[in-house]
């Protein structure tokens, strides 16, 4: 089967956007589900915040696992858990039973988070699977933006049920896609189990390799922080009614699109080390701007749509290139190398959340974390760069 077959487009977009849209297509059953079960909005939340430190941790797992048996046999496995935790989901009578489901649901789709991105990489190199990656990342980017558009109307049209019904006959198709359309792409799945193991605790000291994973997760997923605090500075600072919010969110899911579509040809024009430095700048620069701007009290519209712009162009330009940069450096697990850049990403952006919410003034400690991510992940990268620099021009 020719390369660009065994991977079709349209499947890879399911794969590595189900666990997502789980997430974000669920929060509008939120006031329902407090209501049906007589719980208090902050357990509710607990479908959502436990659900992406499930996506998180999930991800180490299945990447090793999918590098000793390959990528069919596990993503089959782990889409069948997805789907039946949907159907589980909607069948809850209590919400134990409903958050239990969620946890399986986090569980299995987070496999073809990982592993959607590994079949990418095991059949595409360099800038071809960074601008593969690129494609799809635009797509799902689209998501959060109409995945509670259409979990509203559900909610009020067909019940908040009908939310996890629809991620399970997602979770059937996407099983389908990859039963019929998908080809095997492991490499590595003919290796012992302890071969695969030695190279993974490998992986997993390697400071090359987790450098990249530390500067990825700091400048891509840690704009989280701007999306979930943006409803606040909305209300709290700019004084402007809650249903503008959408607009300012699109002018960041704008940013997301405009860094990941520019990736690929920003890197092969500068060199990839030299983007790293630059978008990574560019994320600082707006950060800098939003605390400085609530600091001093001269917060506006523009100041903040300018520096979230610039920081999710930061985001999304950093995305495709420093996962495939990252794998790169372990082409014998793929899988593995995705999964634990996967699971650091998460986690790091899952905490900088918790930590910026936790804050009475929502809006500066969300400029704190924001500036002192983009400024940790620029101060790695220059160093990283200068080192590299210093290894070339010293003499012999």
């Amino acid at each position: 089967m020719a390369e660009g077959s065994s991977r079709p487009f349209w499947l890879l977009a399911l794969m590595i956007g189900s666990a997502t849209i789980g997430m974000h297509i669920f929060v509008p059953a939120l006031p329902m589900i407090t209501k049906e079960f007589a719980i208090k909005p902050a357990q509710a939340q607990l479908t959502i915040s436990l659900y992406m430190f499930v996506i998180a941790g999930g991800q180490i797992f299945y990447g090793p696992l999918s590098d000793r048996f390959g990528r069919r046999p596990v993503l089959l496995g782990a889409l069948t858990i997805f789907g039946l935790a949907g159907l589980a989901a909607a069948a809850a009578q209590s919400f134990e039973a409903l958050l239990t489901a969620r946890l399986f649901q986090a569980a299995g789709g987070c496999a073809g988070l990982v592993l959607g991105r590994a079949v990418v990489h095991d059949t595409a190199h360099g800038g071809d699977a960074a601008r593969t990656i690129a494609a799809v990342n635009a797509v799902l980017l689209i998501s959060p933006t109409l995945a509670p558009i259409i979990g509203v109307w559900m909610v009020n049209t067909l019940g908040w049920r009908s939310i996890p019904l629809l991620l399970a006959i997602l979770g059937v198709a996407t099983i389908a896609g990859v039963a019929f359309r998908l080809t095997e792409t492991a490499a590595s799945r003919a290796e012992p189990a302890r071969a695969i193991w030695l190279k993974y605790r490998a992986l997993l000291v390697s400071h090359p390799f987790l450098l990249q994973v530390l500067g990825g997760s700091l400048t891509t997923t840690t704009m989280f922080v701007l999306l979930a605090t943006s409803p606040f500075v909305v209300l709290q600072y700019l004084h402007r009614p809650i249903e503008e919010a959408a607009a300012f969110y699109a002018v960041f899911v704008i940013g997301l699109l405009a860094g990941n579509v520019s990736a690929s040809f920003v890197a092969r024009c500068f060199g990839l080390h030299l983007v790293f430095i630059g978008a990574s700048c560019l994320g600082t620069i707006g950060a800098g701007l939003f605390l400085t701007a609530v600091l001093t009290g001269t917060l506006t519209t523009p100041v903040f749509l300018g520096a979230g712009f610039l920081y999710t162009l930061m985001s999304g330009t950093m995305a495709p290139l420093t996962l495939t940069h990252t794998v790169s450096l372990s082409p014998h697990l793929r899988g593995s190398a995705t999964g634990i850049f996967g699971a650091a990403q998460f986690t790091v952006g899952a905490i900088a959340v918790s930590i910026a919410s936790a804050s009475s003034d929502i809006a500066r400690m969300a400029a704190v974390v924001l500036l002192a991510c983009a400024g940790s992940g620029l101060a790695l990268y220059a160093t990283l760069y200068l080192r590299r620099r210093h290894r070339r021009i010293k003499p012999a």
